[in-house]
């Protein structure tokens, strides 16, 4: 006799995707007549240097980005994939230091964990966003390495005055709205 659990009908979830496109992290699958990008879940920040009144950002070279605009850099915020086995939390830690060069104390817990949201209506990915108020006994700098990809050799972390948020002309939605979070989180919205 078979078991229940084998005679249960199939959910949504456990049904097998209908791939139309497949690349490493980058799907592309049919689901109720839609086609839907499936690739890592991610991690958004912006750590904000307490004492001299500093956030770090991105000067990054971004491939999609000049593909379409022709420009080189782009301003933009920390941020990356979620790799398999990863928490959004661990993803961060990770992020930080290939990207900032932020290495954080094992007891620091001051994360600002937000709410996580879907980055599109076509995308099956979510952003999990974290505000970092770092004093600096909360962290070691180390040279930032990146991921090892090309557009990451051409990219660095920068500091930025916060009193000069506002003027940052940000390349993406996603750090549009972490800078906002920020000025709330610090109480400069006017």
């Amino acid at each position: 006799m078979d078991k229940f659990s084998k005679l249960r009908p199939k959910t949504e979830t456990e049904k097998k995707d209908k791939e139309l496109f497949s690349k490493g992290p980058l799907k592309i699958i049919e689901f109720e007549d839609w086609s839907i990008i499936k690739t890592k879940d991610c991690i958004l920040c912006i750590p904000i240097l307490i004492e001299t009144n500093q956030v770090v950002l991105r000067h990054e070279y971004i491939p999609t980005f000049k593909y379409v605009d022709g420009q080189e850099y782009h301003a933009t915020i920390v941020a990356g994939g979620i790799e398999p086995g990863e928490d959004p939390k661990t993803a961060l830690l990770r992020e930080l230091e290939e990207e900032a060069g932020i290495v954080l104390r094992e007891d620091y817990n001051e994360f600002e964990e937000l709410k996580p949201f879907f980055l599109t209506k076509g995308s099956a990915n979510k952003a999990y966003p974290f505000i970092l108020p770092l004093n600096e006994r909360d962290y070691n700098e180390v040279l930032a390495k990146g991921d090892g990809s090309k557009a990451e050799s051409k990219s660095k972390a920068v500091k930025v005055d916060i009193k000069y948020l506002d003027s940052v002309n940000f390349s993406d939605l996603a750090s549009s709205y972490m800078a906002l979070k920020v000025k709330e989180y610090l109480n400069l919205l006017k």
